[in-house]
Parts: C-alpha cells; sequence; structure tokens
C-alpha cells in the first residue's frame, strides 16, 4: 500500500476508534483492505461508513471492522456495506462471517441483515408458488443468534 493510501486507512481506524470501544487495529493496516462509502453532494464527498478486513484470513473473516458514521445511522446504509462484504465472498467464492466479537450495534445490525435477507428470501419463494402471504420484519422474534455463532451454522 503506498503512503497516502496507507495514512488514510489508518485515520479510518482511528476516527472508528472513538465509536467503537473495542477497535485495536490502528497503524499496521497492510494485511488489512479498506472499503470505505462516500456521498456525494455540492461540497463534496463525505464519509458514510467502511469495513476493514485481512488480506488473506485463516478464519474467512469477511469484516474485521465494520463502521457507520452516527449521522448516518438507521438509514440503510449498515446494511448496504454487510451486503457488499458477502458480495465480495461470494465473488472470492468464500463462506465469509464477521470477525468477533461484535459491538452491541455490529449484533443488532447483523440480526437486522439476516432477518430481512431470510424473510426477502420467503417472499420471493411464496411468490414463486404463487402465495401472497406477507411478513413484517418488526413482528418477528429474532432468537438463538449469538455473537459467537458462525453464519455456516445459522
Amino acid at each position: 500500500m503506498f503512503k497516502p493510501a496507507s495514512i488514510y486507512c489508518q485515520n479510518l481506524c482511528l476516527l472508528a476508534k472513538l465509536f467503537l470501544d473495542h477497535k485495536t487495529l490502528y497503524y499496521d493496516v497492510e494485511p488489512f483492505l479498506f472499503y470505505a462509502m462516500t456521498e456525494s453532494d455540492s461540497t463534496g464527498c463525505h464519509l458514510v461508513g467502511y469495513f476493514s478486513k485481512e488480506k488473506n484470513s485463516f478464519l474467512n473473516y469477511n469484516v474485521s471492522c465494520i463502521l457507520t458514521m452516527p449521522q448516518y445511522m438507521r438509514q440503510g446504509y449498515g446494511k448496504m456495506l454487510i451486503d457488499f462484504s458477502y458480495l465480495l465472498s461470494k465473488v472470492e467464492e468464500k463462506v465469509g462471517s464477521p470477525e468477533r466479537p461484535l459491538s452491541d450495534l455490529g449484533l443488532i445490525s447483523y440480526r437486522s441483515y439476516w432477518k430481512e435477507d431470510l424473510i426477502d428470501d420467503w417472499k420471493a419463494r411464496e411468490t414463486k408458488r404463487g402465495n401472497s402471504k406477507t411478513i413484517e420484519p418488526k413482528a418477528l422474534k429474532v432468537s438463538g443468534f449469538s455473537s459467537h455463532r458462525h453464519s455456516s451454522e445459522i
């Protein structure tokens, strides 16, 4: 990684430390890939969030750290970052899961992501069968999902 990119990634890590208590990566960013999401307007580009992942993860983690900036939370950006991390795993032909432990907000985000993903899949199958039943995601209670469980076990 050339110097400006390395410094940018270090700054992303330091920024994340302000919002994530368990964040430990600061300076040794070389073994990681960083994916930043920005929003563009008339004043320029603004960081929405980012995630990082190990270049060579022995445990097939597809996310090492994920952060959505507070002003962009609850707008679907976190789910987009999670979705993109799984898309990358598919392209790499790997089964991936986020690194543990998840923060409280990370656990909530992943539970929400998987709940919606499963409901969307169910709806698509029911539509294919000719059924028009609906489920409201808010009506479902998620249980049995631990921050220590791997995605292959779910």
